[in-house]
């Protein structure tokens, strides 16, 4: 529990000095950033937690052709963990923000 509250907030906080930075660089707000680095972020965790995906295959193929040796192929798996599911509740909360900070140029 303890360590599940550690990574959650170690991850917001990075997700927060990325926004921050991002923001700075672009000089623009800090929440107009916000959704996007969060769907970016969802992306690199996914992909680095992930199993048998492209950069598998091609290492295996790889390993194929200098060897001569067939290996198995890894079935695409995904386990997701609890930073996984802290980026998805960062993407969700600064969508809702978004929403409601853009509300009338999305209404009228």
């Amino acid at each position: 529990m303890v360590k599940n509250i550690f990574w959650s907030t170690g991850t917001v906080m990075i997700m927060l000095l990325i926004n921050w930075g991002v923001a700075e660089l672009l000089e623009g707000k800090f929440l107009e950033y916000s959704f996007l680095i969060g769907v970016m972020i969802i992306g690199l965790v996914q992909f680095f937690n992930s199993k048998g995906g492209y950069s598998s295959n091609r290492v295996r193929l790889r390993i194929q052709a200098r060897t001569g040796m067939k290996m198995e192929e890894e079935k695409r798996e995904f386990n997701p963990t609890v930073v996984f599911y802290t980026t998805i509740g960062y993407t969700v909360a600064a969508l809702i923000l978004t929403i409601i900070y853009y509300k009338d140029y999305f209404i009228g």
